[in-house]
């Protein structure tokens, strides 16, 4: 078993690391390692009703629990499975960027809520290790989420972290963002289970 790392974050006691992979909650961790001055508690929760479809969902959380109890980490789970709930809430911007707006104020807003009743006086979050997201609106979205709720909001450029490959063996690694839109996305100008033969002998319908 790989220990914990030992987390030194400046000014933080009590921190809450919102996850929203397993892959990314290792990144994270590992950033932390260069922090410094005193050291904090971190605990990680699970809250991404984003992600679809269901399968894809599943597997992300299987990930997180293997992750956590391989490693003996503390994580929070909120499993909600969320499709129509976060089709709603997007409705009608479903295109980027207000659409990922939406869905990180959704998470943060969350897990700010989470964290402040559960004794933690500082949010982060996992999303700040991508090369994929927004970072502006994520640090915007965390921070109006974590004022919201009485507490701080922990951001660095977490992008070039890069974790023990130990940490991570035989886990499950997405390869879109979350959401049906950013499927779409990450596959439409690929050939991704196209059939080579497909068109030769179609009739229009």
């Amino acid at each position: 078993m790989i220990s914990p790392p030992v987390l030194h974050i400046n000014r933080v006691m009590k921190i809450l690391i919102h996850m929203c992979c397993a892959h990314c909650y290792a990144k994270f961790l590992t950033g932390l390692q260069q922090e410094e001055d005193k050291p904090a508690q971190a605990a990680g929760l699970w809250f991404n009703p984003n992600i679809h479809p269901l399968i894809e969902y599943r597997r992300r959380l299987k990930a997180v629990r293997m992750l956590a109890e391989r490693h003996q980490w503390q994580v929070h789970i909120l499993d909600e499975y969320g499709l129509k709930s976060f089709c709603r809430q997007i409705h009608p911007n479903y295109d980027m960027p207000e659409r990922c707006r939406t869905c990180y104020q959704i998470r943060l807003e969350e897990a700010a809520g989470f964290a402040a009743a559960n004794g933690y006086d500082t949010l982060a979050t996992t999303l700040c290790t991508s090369r994929h997201q927004d970072h502006n609106l994520i640090r915007d979205a965390g921070q109006q989420a974590a004022a919201n709720a009485g507490i701080g909001f922990w951001y660095r450029d977490l992008r070039e972290s890069e974790p023990d490959p130990k940490l991570l063996q035989g886990l499950y690694k997405q390869q879109y963002c979350g959401c049906v839109f950013s499927e779409e996305d990450r596959y439409r100008n690929t050939t991704l289970h196209c059939y080579e033969k497909a068109g030769r002998n179609e009739q229009p319908g």
